[in-house]
């Protein structure tokens, strides 16, 4: 992820850093960003302290002590109304480059400050220190963060030089023009002097401002370019100008009060005050719009981005990164898997306490949101922090928790009650499940390319297992052969073999491992080696060449799997078959002169790979011209259908009853052909193996197909 140049800083800025370090330690590990804001803050409020404290000395000089004593409920009245109306606060919040808004807010108080500063002259100047003054001391108590703190304390220097000093100094020309306390008889010139009064104040706050305006303005430009200085101006005039919109209806409710005394006053009043309700509703309604449409707005494309991106999680950090810091007022976040895998972070150098965390989360369903004054259920102590919203990240499939997002806010002129806080908790928990989809499609991606890889190597392994399998057979004069292996799936357990022994004997091998897959591939693979091996060591042993096989597989592998095998040696000359059964299903032997007689070559012992010392017999067995012998593997008569019943070895005898007299390819494609008619739409379970060695009635030379 690219990260932003340094801007170049000049040297004046220096000098004021140097000078903000004796107030503020730690401004060095600070962020650029962050620090500029830091050093602005503790400027503004070194200048315009010196003004606030002027301003207070001379207000105390000009309060009127009689009029205090004289005119006490009237007062009341006024400070009263003037809380009232401070309460209907309405705020702005403006967003001054990414993830860094301006907030502020105001009220229609001004009307009810200014009417008494009309009607009983500077010493109503209280009502708004008093105002600045409860205001400052109800957000100390409620943030935790210095810098918020700081910037309190800057608010708190300006905005009491703004109503002491500026308003003193705009009283005091109002004076000199000829204006007096209280307001006369309602007249142009009247209405012209009061109305100069309230514009050279707003001139002069402006003034007041302007310094911290400039470095501001400065700041953006250099944090953000050129291009983002219209929105610090923007800002900046509608922060102050709008609370002063409002303020020349205060001379009319002068007017009102000095001609017709504090019924008609407080008319108006009251309509005003309706006017306060209504713009405090509309700045909550549209601030609570543009969050949400903002949010949806952020949450859509971060939601294409996804989309769009590789289907792995190598780009996720990346995209969040991006997208994250336009999605929610300002505040701070981290987005991590549990335990501490942090896929997004802001700012980098934030260092939140997961470890603590992620133990309580683990067991959400939904987001939480705590306010600035409710304790944390994973911290026992009961400090102050930020108001914060914490949603679980879920699989979609198992509906397990297995990370969170964390949004920790700053404070802005706009409350984080409970209402506003929830607010924010289903975009919250749709970034959760867009992360959660994302890690999920990567898992999905993961898991393909690996079933992939793994059908790759399955082919490879059949491959490997089907050149194996013999494609020459010896020439049998007098006999028909016919065999065929079918999987059930990449790999077989099933094998064959025909082995050229001695004096024109033949080895015939059918065999079933046990289970599927890669394990079975390969441990048939050593089956039919050792087999093959120890066939041709004792040619006409077909039980020691079991015990052999036998002793040699529990030696050689610890697999747990065993094999069932038929091992026969024909004499084709004489006729003779010479086997041992080691497990395996018993190979039918039809009579050409009795259809009826079915013969089944019975197992003679264990499968192979069960016990050590074990022994096998050996039986011998005649084919006469015209008998069949048939042998196969488990997966014909245990073939299931979609039905639940099986083939069965009855069945596989009525269709060799039923075509003795076919040769042996064509009985063999008869079996075949019953199998799957009774299979229907029901794909084979197992490996399908079958042999068919059929001995003619008139022996010719017949070649021995494989399929």
């Amino acid at each position: 992820m690219s990260t932003a140049p340094s801007p170049r800083i000049p040297r004046r800025y220096r000098l004021l850093l140097a000078i903000a370090r004796r107030f503020r330690p730690g401004l060095d590990e600070m962020q650029i960003e962050r620090q500029i804001a830091a050093v602005g803050d503790i400027v503004s409020c070194l200048y315009a302290l010196p003004l606030a404290v002027a301003g207070l000395i001379w207000l105390v000089v000009e309060t009127d002590a009689a009029l205090l004593r004289d005119h006490a409920w009237e007062l009341l009245l006024f400070t009263v109304l003037f809380f009232v109306f401070n309460y209907q606060r309405f705020f702005l919040i403006v967003e001054l480059r990414a993830n860094r808004y301006g907030s502020s807010d105001g009220s229609l108080a001004g009307i009810i400050l200014w009417s008494g500063v009309l009607l009983y002259g500077p010493t109503l100047f209280w009502l708004a220190v008093l105002g600045t003054l409860f205001e400052f001391i109800s957000n100390w108590f409620s943030t935790a963060s210095l810098t918020a703190r700081w910037s309190q304390a800057r608010n708190l220097a300006l905005n009491l030089a703004g109503n002491t000093t500026v308003a003193l100094t705009a009283s005091t020309l109002y004076q000199r023009f000829g204006g007096t306390f209280p307001l006369g008889a309602m007249s142009l010139s009247t209405v012209a002097l009061a109305f100069g009064l309230l514009l050279a104040n707003f001139i002069l706050l402006i003034a007041l401002w302007s310094v911290y305006l400039v470095y501001a303005t400065w700041s953006q430009r250099v944090l953000a370019g050129s291009d983002q200085v219209y929105s610090v101006l923007y800002f900046f005039f509608l922060s102050i100008g709008l609370p002063h919109l409002a303020h020349p209806f205060a001379i009319l409710a002068a007017g009102l009060y000095t001609e017709s005394g504090i019924p008609v006053y407080l008319f108006f009043i009251s309509g005003m005050l309706i006017v306060a309700f209504l713009t405090r509703q509309l700045s909550w309604s549209s601030e609570n719009s543009r969050q949400q449409s903002r949010m949806l707005q952020n949450l859509e494309q971060l939601g294409r981005a996804i989309i769009d991106a590789p289907p792995n999680t190598e780009n996720l950090p990346e995209i969040l990164a991006e997208h994250l810091p336009h999605m929610f007022p300002a505040g701070r976040h981290v987005v991590w898997i549990f335990p501490e895998e942090e896929l997004a972070k802001y700012p980098p150098d934030w260092q939140p306490d997961l470890e603590g965390i992620w133990p309580w989360l683990l067991d959400k369903t939904q987001g939480e949101t705590f306010q600035a004054h409710e304790p944390l259920p994973w911290d026992g102590r009961v400090e102050q922090h930020n108001p914060m919203v914490i949603s679980p990240i879920m699989d979609g499939e198992t509906g397990q928790t297995f990370g969170g997002v964390y949004l920790e806010l700053y404070a802005l002129a706009q409350p984080w009650d409970r209402s506003a806080l929830q607010n924010l908790c289903p975009a919250i928990q749709s970034l959760g499940a867009q992360i959660a989809s994302a890690t999920n499609q990567a898992r999905v991606y993961t898991q393909s390319l690996e079933y992939q890889r793994m059908r790759e190597e399955l082919k490879l392994a059949w491959q490997i297992q089907d050149s194996l399998l013999p494609i020459t057979f010896p020439d049998m004069s007098g006999w028909q052969f016919s065999v065929t292996i079918v999987p059930a799936g990449e790999t077989s357990g099933d094998f064959f073999d025909v082995i050229p022994l001695e004096d024109g004997r033949v080895g015939f091998v059918l065999a079933d491992v046990l289970d599927k897959g890669i394990g079975p591939a390969l441990f048939m693979t050593l089956s039919r080696t050792l087999l093959r091996t120890y066939a041709l060591d004792f040619e006409f042993q077909p039980d020691i060449v079991l015990f052999a096989t036998n002793e040699r597989i529990l030696k050689d592998s610890r697999a747990n799997l065993f094999v069932t095998v038929f091992y026969g040696i024909l004499d084709p000359g004489a006729g003779t078959l010479t086997y041992a059964n080691a497990g395996h299903n018993p190979p039918i032997l039809l009579r050409s002169d009795d259809e009826a007689e079915i013969t089944l070559l019975e197992r003679t012992g264990l499968p192979l790979g069960i016990e050590e010392e074990t022994a096998w017999e050996r039986a011998t067995v005649q084919l006469d011209p015209g008998d069949v012998l048939v042998l196969y593997t488990d997966g014909i008569p245990e073939a299931q259908n979609g039905a639940g019943e099986f083939f069965r070895r009855q069945a596989l005898e009525a269709v060799i009853k039923d075509n003795i007299g076919e040769s042996a390819e064509g009985l063999q494609g008869a079996i075949l052909d019953a199998l799957y008619d009774f299979l229907g739409e029901v794909p084979p379970q197992d490996d399908i193996t079958l042999m068919v060695i059929k001995r003619d009635r008139n022996p010719a030379n017949i070649a021995l197909p494989r399929t």
